[in-house]
């Protein structure tokens, strides 16, 4: 099958397993040990995995010779990457400056204007990661921390306002996973007065918490009740996730999930064999994932 060209390669880092939340569905999750080898803890081998692979994959390669992208993102994921504060800000300052676009994922809860100041002028597309507006479903999914804390949709949209004041041209998305709590839900309130660029439903993934997945039905009633928002809707079901991220996690290895939903396939670590070896032990399905970014290039603002 012939292969569809993309504008933006999209490459995810996920920094750490660390996060704030603990949400039942997430499937960022590793070895037990994982936390004590999580690169983030040496500055200068987060930088010469960003580096070896800005020489890879911004210079001509055999993953740009079948999808001919123009630009590729570095995507800082987690767990949570803002728990990192400045280890993350150093990071993302440094993927900027070796020409990489750059996107987080977060659940906001540390996006205060010290911190939005901090970052806000070098993310291309600020990521939120946000399922409910309403605090007893946050707590059934896991999405409020220790001390009962959550991410508000007051909070959402303020973050968002703030966001594009600092830049604006930045990009905003919003990622709503859709379970088994959240999927009775009407968010069309909120997201109506934020109007982000793109905002994600992603259907959750049988990996963990089985009690948090849903049937067709249900995942599709979410989708209906929102379509006046179709404009900047992209619907990911679980057959569009498989094999279709380029992961990398915390100790620098290439990953994937196991499509029987039993864990992770993970590489050798990047900094020890290389970036082109590493991406040849992981199995990467080219044409779903140009056919998810084909999708999204789609949308009014051409957002990946």
């Amino acid at each position: 099958m012939s292969h569809t060209k993309v504008q933006e390669l999209v490459i995810n880092f996920h920094m750490t397993e660390a996060c704030n939340y603990s949400c039942g569905y997430c499937y960022a999750s590793w070895e037990d040990n994982v936390n004590s080898s999580e690169l983030h803890h040496d500055n200068l081998k987060v930088n010469d995995l960003l580096g070896q692979l800005a020489a890879h994959f911004l210079s001509e390669n055999p993953l740009n010779q079948k999808l001919e992208y123009y630009t590729v993102r570095i995507n800082f994921a987690g767990g949570e990457p803002l728990m990192l504060g400045r280890r993350f800000i150093d990071a993302l300052v440094y993927a900027k400056s070796l020409g990489f676009n750059t996107s987080i994922i977060t659940n906001g809860h540390f996006l205060n204007t010290h911190m939005l100041h901090k970052i806000a002028p070098h993310i291309d597309m600020l990521g939120i990661s946000f399922d409910t507006g309403d605090y007893l479903l946050a707590s059934s999914i896991g999405r409020i921390d220790r001390t009962g804390d959550w991410f508000s949709p007051e909070k959402l949209i303020e973050t968002c306002h703030d966001f594009r004041m600092l830049n604006p041209q930045g990009k905003v998305k919003v990622n709503t996973v859709v379970n088994a709590f959240n999927w009775r839900e009407n968010l069309l309130g909120a997201i109506e007065q934020i109007q982000p660029d793109k905002w994600k439903l992603l259907r959750v993934l049988p990996v963990q918490d089985q009690n948090c997945t849903i049937t067709d039905e249900q995942y599709y009633a979410y989708v209906t009740r929102h379509q006046s928002l179709s404009k900047f809707i992209v619907e990911e079901d679980n057959d569009a996730m498989w094999q279709s991220y380029l992961m990398i996690n915390p100790e620098g290895c290439f990953y994937q999930n196991t499509t029987s939903g039993g864990g992770h396939v993970q590489s050798l670590p990047i900094l020890d064999v290389g970036v082109e070896v590493a991406f040849a032990q992981i199995d990467f399905n080219f044409d779903a994932f140009s056919h998810r970014y084909l999708s999204a290039q789609h949308t009014p603002s051409n957002t990946k």
